[in-house]
């Protein structure tokens, strides 16, 4: 995916990169490669880093942590509230 998008990545961001396909999903890793060459490319960085591939990682969840946060802080949220309202379910 790196080669099609013309992103140069150190080896420890691909070896942070894989684990994270590993444990989340491949398409989740390979969305990850176009926003961490942005950051990079926003740093002036020549190739995307472990930092680069954290920060991303940070600002965008993947299924797994996007459902545990909605479930943390579902009593937050705006469907929630329309339970107190009658003839809602």
């Amino acid at each position: 995916r790196c080669e099609e998008e013309d992103v140069e990545m150190t080896e420890d961001a691909y070896a942070v990169l894989t684990r994270i396909g590993l444990e989340t999903s491949l398409r989740y890793a390979m969305q990850l490669i176009t926003a961490a060459s942005l950051v990079a490319r926003k740093r002036k960085g020549a190739e995307v880093g472990v930092e680069d591939i954290k920060r991303v990682y940070s600002l965008f969840l993947d299924e797994s942590r996007s459902t545990q946060y909605m479930r943390e802080y579902q009593e937050a949220f705006l469907f929630n509230e329309l339970r107190e309202y009658p003839g809602t379910p």
